[in-house]
């Protein structure tokens, strides 16, 4: 029994850790708004808007049952005027730790072959080169694990961009579909007070005795 109280204490002071999603974009209503998000949530392009459509969509880092519908495009433009422009999303990471960036990728054969992924920790003043990619031709998914990056953690402030080069051709494109941001969601236990905590042993001590004592009365019968 002094085992179990024992285990019973120990529970309490331990915090729960939960993986959680923070924001997702699925792209499904053919816009930039954030589709799901337990904080606040953004995303822009300094793309040509000519340059910024919506080609179908993959299942790859779907969530929630959301259908494979559309996904992003961002195309080379007029004279492939679009390469070093950026995709931004900023995302309100407080209450977050270990925070992982997910999406599915694909580029066609004169779309965007160069990708550098950046975070920021004060809402896109200054930006950190994490990784750089290449997409494949065909959907598959793309992920970055921040958990190292402690400043990402518990941030009202953090973001993250992607800047396209590599494009050869107008119409040359890239398409994002099912964009998570994530991480691990903290919650403290909350201690019971020590009046609960001392009615919860002496019941277990109760316990106890009751257990032994019809052990005893066993052995006599």
């Amino acid at each position: 029994m002094r085992y179990i109280f024992a285990s019973f204490l120990l529970a309490l002071s331990v915090v729960c850790t939960q993986a959680d999603e923070i924001a997702i974009w699925n792209f499904n209503d053919g816009n930039l708004t954030v589709d799901r998000s337990t904080r606040t949530a953004s995303m822009t392009t300094n793309f040509e808007s000519s340059n910024v459509t919506y080609f179908s969509g993959s299942s790859i880092n779907a969530r929630g049952g959301d259908a494979a519908g559309s996904a992003l495009a961002l195309q080379g433009g007029s004279n492939t005027i679009n390469n070093g422009r950026t995709l931004t999303w900023l995302v309100d990471t407080t209450g977050y730790t270990s925070i992982q960036v997910s999406f599915a990728t694909q580029r066609t054969s004169t779309g965007f072959n160069n990708n550098v992924f950046q975070y920021t920790l004060d809402g896109g003043g200054n930006w950190t080169t994490f990784s750089s990619y290449t997409p494949p031709t065909s959907f598959a998914l793309q992920s970055f694990n921040l958990s190292a990056i402690a400043g990402l953690n518990n941030n009202p402030q953090a973001g993250f961009r992607i800047i396209f080069n590599g494009a050869t051709s107008d119409s040359g494109n890239n398409r994002l579909d099912n964009l998570v941001v994530e991480g691990t969601l903290q919650q403290t236990t909350p201690v019971p007070e020590p009046s609960v905590l001392l009615l919860f042993g002496s019941g277990l001590i109760g316990l106890g005795v009751r257990c032994r004592r019809r052990g005893k009365d066993r052995l006599k019968a």
